[in-house]
C-alpha cells in the first residue's frame, strides 16, 4: 500500500509576499489614507458588500455547498459562488473543498492541513505561510464532473484577479479614486476575510465548549460565528458535517444558514440537508453525560457508585423517552387521508396526543436528566 504523503516544511513565498502586502495595506495604508482623506462613504459601502459577498461565497459555497453537498444549486447561484469566492483569494473552490475534506476525514493528525495539534499559529496561518501541501484530489471527484468548477480550478489566477483585484480597482478609478478602492477594498477587505475564515481553524479548534462531541478539538464559539456568517457553531460541523445549517439553535447567529433558506424560498437552491431534531439531542444527551462522567472521575463525592448509578438511570429514560417520541412523531406525519374523513382525523388526532405525550415525558426526564447534572457541576 502506498504511504500517505504529508505537508513538508518550507518558505511559501508568493503566499508570504502576498499575506504581508495585504496586512501592511490594512493595518498602515488605511489607517493613514484615512488621516489624509476621511471616511469615504462609497468606498465603505462598496467594501462591505465586497466583504459580504466574498466572505458569504467561502461559508454558503465553497464550504457548505462545494465540500459538503449541504444543498444542490442552480448553475447562476455556483457562478455567483465562484466569481466571489474566487475574489476572497482562498484558492480555487475545487482546491479549497479537498483540503477541506481532508480536514475532517484526518482531523488532528499529519494529514490534517490546518492541523491544531501543531499548534495555534500553525493552523491560523502558518500552514499556508511554511509548508506545502500535498494534493489529494482523489477525495473531490464528484466535483472533477463539475465543469464550471474545473473551469475556475483551472484559470484561478484569472478568476481572482478579476473578481479580487481588477473589478474592485475599476469601481475605483470610475469614481476617482483607485488609491483609495486598492487600500480598502482590496487590501482592508482581503485582511479581514481572511483572518475571519483562519480563526475557524484556530480559535475555533482551541475554545469554546464541546456540545456535542467532547472528544472532537472542534468547539462552538460565538464570537467567532459573529465573524465568520455563523461558522464558529464548529463543534456541531464537526458532528455534523452535511447540514447546511451551523447555528442550529433559533437563536444562533449563522447569517449562511438564512441565506440558504432565503435562496430556497426564491427556488435558486434545493434538496437542504439537515439533520433531524432528535439526532442532535441525542448527541447533546450523549456529550452531557461523557463530560459529567470525566469530571466525576476527578471528584471525591460521598456515594460515588450511587450517583453513578443513579446517572445512568436517568440519561437512559431520557434516551429511551426521546426515541419514544422520535417514533410517534414519525406516525404522527404518516398518517394519511382515508377514504371516511371521520376515521382519518380520528388516526390524526390519535397520533397528534401521542407525539405530545411523548414529548411531555421527555421534557421531564430531560429536566430530571438536567437537575442531576447540576448537583456536580
Amino acid at each position: 500500500m502506498e504511504t500517505m504523503k504529508v505537508s513538508e516544511r518550507t518558505k511559501v513565498w508568493p503566499n508570504i509576499i502576498f499575506f504581508a502586502v495585504t496586512a501592511l495595506g490594512a493595518v498602515v495604508g488605511v489607517p493613514f489614507y484615512i488621516a489624509r482623506h476621511g471616511v469615504d462613504p462609497f468606498l465603505m459601502a462598496m467594501t462591505v458588500f465586497y466583504v459580504f459577498a466574498t466572505s458569504m461565497s467561502i461559508t454558503v459555497g465553497y464550504h457548505r455547498h462545494f465540500s459538503h453537498s449541504a444543498f444542490k444549486a442552480t448553475p447562476l447561484v455556483e457562478f455567483l459562488f465562484l466569481f466571489f469566492g474566487a475574489a476572497a483569494y482562498e484558492q480555487s473552490a475545487f482546491y479549497w473543498a479537498s483540503q477541506h475534506r481532508s480536514h475532517h476525514l484526518y482531523v488532528d493528525t499529519d494529514q490534517d492541513p490546518y492541523s491544531i495539534k501543531k499548534g495555534f499559529f500553525y493552523a491560523h496561518i502558518g500552514w499556508l505561510l511554511f509548508w506545502k501541501h500535498p494534493e489529494h484530489f482523489e477525495n473531490a471527484g464528484d466535483l472533477q464532473r463539475n465543469r464550471l468548477v474545473m473551469h475556475q480550478h483551472r484559470y484561478y489566477q484569472l478568476w481572482a484577479a478579476a473578481a479580487g483585484i481588477v473589478m474592485p480597482l475599476l469601481i475605483g478609478y470610475f469614481y476617482g479614486d483607485m488609491g483609495g478602492a486598492f487600500l480598502i477594498l482590496v487590501c482592508a477587505r482581503l485582511f479581514l476575510v481572511h483572518h475571519a475564515t483562519f480563526c475557524i481553524n484556530s480559535v475555533c479548534h482551541m475554545f469554546g465548549k464541546a456540545t456535542y462531541d467532547i472528544y472532537s478539538s472542534a468547539k462552538d464559539h460565538w464570537l467567532v460565528a459573529f465573524i465568520t456568517n455563523g461558522e464558529g457553531y464548529h463543534n456541531f460541523h464537526h458532528r455534523f458535517p452535511g447540514d447546511y445549517r451551523n447555528g442550529v439553535r433559533w437563536y444562533q447567529w449563522d447569517p449562511s444558514k438564512w441565506l440558504i433558506v432565503l435562496l430556497a424560498k426564491a427556488g435558486l437552491v434545493w434538496d437542504l440537508k439537515r439533520v433531524s431534531g432528535f439526532r442532535i439531542l441525542a448527541a447533546r444527551l450523549s456529550a452531557e453525560r461523557q463530560r459529567t462522567e470525566d469530571r466525576l472521575n476527578n471528584m471525591a463525592l460521598p456515594n460515588l457508585a450511587l450517583f453513578r448509578a443513579k446517572l445512568k438511570s436517568h440519561y437512559e429514560t431520557a434516551v429511551e423517552t426521546l426515541s419514544e417520541w422520535e417514533n410517534c412523531a414519525k406516525a404522527y406525519k404518516q398518517t394519511v387521508v382515508r377514504p371516511r374523513l371521520e376515521r382519518y382525523l380520528e388516526n390524526r388526532r390519535e397520533a397528534a396526543f401521542k407525539r405530545m405525550e411523548a414529548r411531555r415525558r421527555f421534557r421531564e426526564s430531560f429536566h430530571q436528566w438536567k437537575s442531576l447534572l447540576k448537583t456536580c457541576s
